[in-house]
């Protein structure tokens, strides 16, 4: 898959990786989704804002790419915010798209505090 040469970004860095893969200047990718000037493209790769789900889809279509990959890097991005950085955790949650939400926090919060206690341990 593309992104899996894409680290540790926030979304709109992930993005523009992607972008640039295509080969798509920032013009381009904004004049396929119909705008004139890129200022749209540059605050989204800026961090300033996330797209709603249906500019996903029309900028997954624009990049020529399922939906599917900027779902998940989508959801990579906000994993890697709260310190989950871990292949086999990252990939439960795409695979397992439908695990409802209560669960995710659960398993989130889990995490976190194994992770939290393992750093305690280290220190002492």
């Amino acid at each position: 898959m593309l992104i899996s040469s894409i680290g540790d970004m926030n979304f709109g860095q992930k993005l523009k990786q992607l972008r640039i893969q295509k080969g798509l200047t920032q013009q381009q990718l904004a004049e396929r989704l119909g705008y004139k000037t890129n200022s749209y493209i540059s605050d989204v790769e800026s961090g300033h804002f996330i797209p709603s789900r249906e500019k996903l889809k029309k900028i997954a279509k624009a990049l020529d790419v399922p939906f599917k990959v900027l779902e998940d890097m989508l959801l990579e991005s906000k994993l890697e915010a709260l310190g989950i950085k871990e292949p086999e955790l990252l990939s439960l949650f795409k695979d397992i798209p439908s695990l409802p939400e209560r669960d995710k926090r659960a398993i989130i919060n889990a995490y976190l505090k194994v992770k939290e206690r393992r750093m305690r341990k280290k220190k002492t």
